[in-house]
């Protein structure tokens, strides 16, 4: 499990160095994308798994794949925030203008 995280993790390291800079919307965008094309990669390798659940050792792919939500939640949830809601507004004082008391 550690390796396939760090393969992710270098995946997005790879990719944020090769590129031109770019805006933290398009990297985030980018990040989204790549998620897509791993989890088309575990649904493959899930195919042709030859280890099912009941073996000693096998890949977790539920677990993968809900950790691949989770991040794409977390980044869709950042990049399109809830509309703010509006606050109750406090009463202006109105008068701007102090007499200056001398000592």
């Amino acid at each position: 499990m550690q390796a396939i995280t760090t393969f992710i993790a270098s995946l997005f390291i790879t990719s944020f160095a090769l590129a031109a800079p770019l805006t933290e919307r398009e990297e985030l965008t980018l990040s989204l994308n790549q998620l897509s094309q791993i989890e088309a990669s575990l649904n493959r390798a899930q195919q042709s798994a030859r280890t099912g659940i009941n073996e000693r050792y096998y890949f977790d792919y539920p677990r993968i794949h809900s950790d691949i939500t989770t991040l794409r939640n977390g980044i869709e949830h950042y990049l399109t925030p809830a509309r703010a809601q509006p606050r109750d507004t406090a009463t202006l004082a109105g008068q701007y203008r102090e007499e200056k008391t001398t000592p």
